[in-house]
């Protein structure tokens, strides 16, 4: 089931198109949001963010997902963000229509409590995970997700030891290991994946 296709014409209507340019955010955390974002064309990644300043990676999104949507249900603090990882394509529903909408389907208001419930669980096995990874491990696990969302050739070290949450020094130091094990390149301020079967193993 895709829950855009659901939207009756009535609420059509009043979906609004918006685009997106790569590495642009799309929400905000601790922001209000009135809106339900449904995915037509790209990618873009959910963020915590944490006390440090720095963020861990959650979720991604693709054509056909669709996001915003426990917002419209919680007024409490609103910890994710979510940037484009692609250039998008996001077309929005306000919370008054999404809600009248959903108030009278039941079979779409089923499929959102499932799709919200299979996030949370989602979202839950990989924050407990990622609070037992090593530096090395989540250096690894963020180079192979920009490897594989065709962002490698923005990150700079900076960005990466903000991702991973750790000294500069230490993303350093795992990237010489890592070079020598034949894993990655570093030249001219640019990552290159030269053993993508190496770093699959930290795809999580």
């Amino acid at each position: 089931m895709n829950l855009y296709d659901e939207i009756p014409d009535k609420f059509r209507q009043k979906i609004k198109r918006k685009r997106y340019s790569k590495g642009e955010a799309i929400l905000f955390s601790e922001r209000e949001n009135d809106s339900v974002y449904f995915m037509i064309e790209g990618k873009a990644e959910a963020y915590i963010p944490t006390l440090k300043g720095t963020f861990s990676n959650i979720y991604l999104y693709a054509e056909g997902s669709f996001f915003g949507e426990i917002e419209q249900f919680y007024k409490g603090r609103k910890p994710v963000s979510i940037t484009a990882s692609t250039e998008c394509v996001v077309d929005t529903l306000h919370k008054d229509h999404f809600l009248e909408w959903l108030s009278k389907d039941f079979e779409s208001t089923k499929f959102l409590i499932q799709e919200i419930a299979h996030k949370l669980i989602i979202n839950s096995d990989i924050i407990e995970e990622l609070s037992s990874l090593t530096i090395k491990e989540r250096v690894l696990r963020r180079v192979f997700i920009h490897h594989k969302n065709n962002t490698l050739c923005n990150l700079t070290k900076i960005q990466l030891s903000k991702e991973v949450n750790a000294p500069i020094r230490s993303v350093n130091r795992i990237i010489e290991e890592c070079m020598k094990q034949g894993a990655i390149l570093y030249e001219k301020k640019k990552f290159v994946v030269t053993d993508e079967d190496f770093l699959s193993r930290y795809s999580m």
